[in-house]
């Protein structure tokens, strides 16, 4: 994709910064207190350097012992299992392994402990992380990952299954939540907590994790990754290179990658989809879409038509015109070969926050609020997660 056109895009989508596009909703409950590490303030923390996840064979090779996943309660020790390292060069670098311990059982919570090693020519192998889960009857919902608590070049939210640790084999899609410029690192002032506080405040699954309103049983690992600095023309490749990080540190079954977001998020998912069709196996956007000139629309947009798509809007969104969602939908069905007719849900008299409800559980089965689905679009008749379930890229 033209680096002119996603500059274009996304200044489009940082102007609405002005009118409070895709901010947070209402004010947080407390989470639990995470170490304050400091996030850089914007630009440097979106220019700061990505890990790089090609393996050589050069490269040393470090593998667990025992699972990658520990249960723990609360007060009970940690038996470090260790790991092993070997490099073609080398040899065993077993014993110049570094470790990075930040497990503390007397709190619950999901730990890192990261193994990370490099051979004599600083050939550096693929860190490898092991989760300790402690909790008191069940794991927690969900954990803070500020940016410098992992290898991860963006701070993010994190949700794992709940039976994440039962069975080391077992693989889950992973669902990327891409909020709105409300929750943009530079908002948050360099506050590496407050930073992800604003993601969890943009109404998406981190909210109702928070809130103990998600279902855990969903072979989901959820990360929200924390943008910033949007209109510097390298979001989507910096998207890409965290979801290589996802992958590295998590059990992701890389045929079931979901990319979802609101407002700037939404722009994000689409924009994302049609860069990386290949890996994307279904895209939601929530009051997104694509810009009013249609000269302006990625000259590949049409790699779209290889991905299912859904697409949400307020009937009477003043932020971002419902037509960016509609025109969409429009071209790609008059213009393209989709595999799967693309999705559109217009709810009548709703403005730019219908996310909230998009990502409720129960989509539109409990409807308290008299929600309603404009008739010439498509029904929302399908919770978000059951629908994209159904796809992957196999």
């Amino acid at each position: 994709m033209d680096s002119k056109v996603i500059n274009r895009l996304l200044i489009g989508i940082g102007a609405c910064s002005v009118i409070s596009c895709g901010g947070g909703a209402s004010a947080p409950a407390p989470l639990p207190e995470v170490p304050p590490i400091v996030i850089p303030s914007s630009p440097d923390y979106w220019s700061a350097a990505v890990p790089d996840f090609t393996v050589t064979n050069d490269s040393p090779v470090i593998e667990l012992i025992g699972d990658d996943v520990m249960n723990l309660a609360v007060g009970e020790s940690y038996v470090e299992l260790g790991a092993t390292a070997t490099d073609p060069q080398d040899g065993d670098l077993t014993a110049n392994i570094n470790i990075v311990n930040t497990v503390n059982t007397d709190v619950s919570g999901d730990y890192f402990v990261r193994y990370q090693v490099q051979d004599a020519n600083e050939n550096k192998a693929l860190e490898q992380v092991r989760i300790v889960r402690v909790y008191n009857t069940t794991p927690s919902t969900m954990s803070l990952r500020p940016v410098g608590a992992s290898q991860s070049h963006l701070g993010y939210i994190e949700s794992l299954p709940a039976n994440y640790a039962i069975d080391s084999n077992q693989q889950y899609g992973l669902l990327i939540f891409n909020h709105g410029d409300g929750a943009n690192v530079e908002v948050s002032g360099g506050d590496a907590q407050q930073a992800l506080q604003n993601i969890i405040s943009s109404n998406g699954p981190a909210l109702m994790q928070q809130n103990g309103e998600w279902d855990s049983s969903l072979p989901l690992i959820t990360l929200s990754p924390q943008m910033g600095g949007i209109g510097d023309g390298n979001e989507l490749s910096r998207l890409n290179a965290f979801i290589d990080y996802a992958v590295n540190t998590y059990r992701i079954d890389t045929s079931r990658i979901y990319i979802t977001g609101w407002s700037q998020g939404g722009f994000l998912s689409l924009l994302y989809a049609a860069q990386y069709p290949e890996r994307t196996a279904a895209a939601i956007s929530i009051s997104g879409g694509l810009p009013a000139n249609p000269n302006e629309a990625p000259d590949d947009i049409c790699q779209l038509e290889n991905v299912p798509m859904w697409l949400f809007h307020g009937g009477s969104d003043n932020v971002v015109s419902t037509n960016s969602s509609i025109r969409v939908v429009d071209y790609i069905e008059d213009n393209c070969q989709p595999m799967v007719l693309p999705k559109l849900t217009i709810f009548n008299g709703r403005d730019h926050n219908i996310h909230s409800f998009v990502f409720d559980l129960s989509a539109m089965q409990n409807n308290p609020n008299g929600i309603e689905a404009n008739d010439n679009h498509d029904p929302f008749d399908v919770g978000i997660y059951q629908w994209m379930l159904q796809y992957s890229r196999n």
